[in-house]
């Protein structure tokens, strides 16, 4: 890897962010999170992630549109940058070819 290393919580909000894009924003993020993990995190937490991968480059964002939901207020929309989807392409060819040694592994052990 030729970046900064990341964090597996860092690693799940930019899978969040990734499958929610073009509309992944903190509450969406943290029902994204809860749904695929069963975990409950804070918007806290959330925000300060989005913070320190914002800081890294790795994600993007700009004010979406206001709503009547919202009392009239926006929400700030969170994308991938490509240095955010290329860290992530990483981490995914990482983690299969670990995944296939760790299949072969099991398949030679158990014979």
């Amino acid at each position: 890897m030729n970046h900064e290393p990341i964090s597996s919580q860092e690693e799940t909000v930019l899978l969040a962010v990734g499958s929610l894009q073009p509309d992944a924003y903190a509450y969406g993020i943290i029902k994204e999170i809860s749904d695929e993990t069963n975990q409950s995190w804070s918007l806290g937490t959330v925000h300060t992630i989005l913070y320190r991968l914002e800081n890294k480059g790795l994600l993007k964002s700009e004010m979406g549109g206001s709503s009547s939901k919202r009392g009239g207020r926006s929400k700030r929309l969170y994308m991938l940058s490509n240095k955010g989807y290329k860290v992530m392409e990483e981490l995914m060819a990482i983690r299969q070819s670990m995944w296939t040694k760790v299949a072969t592994n099991r398949l030679s052990f158990n014979s």
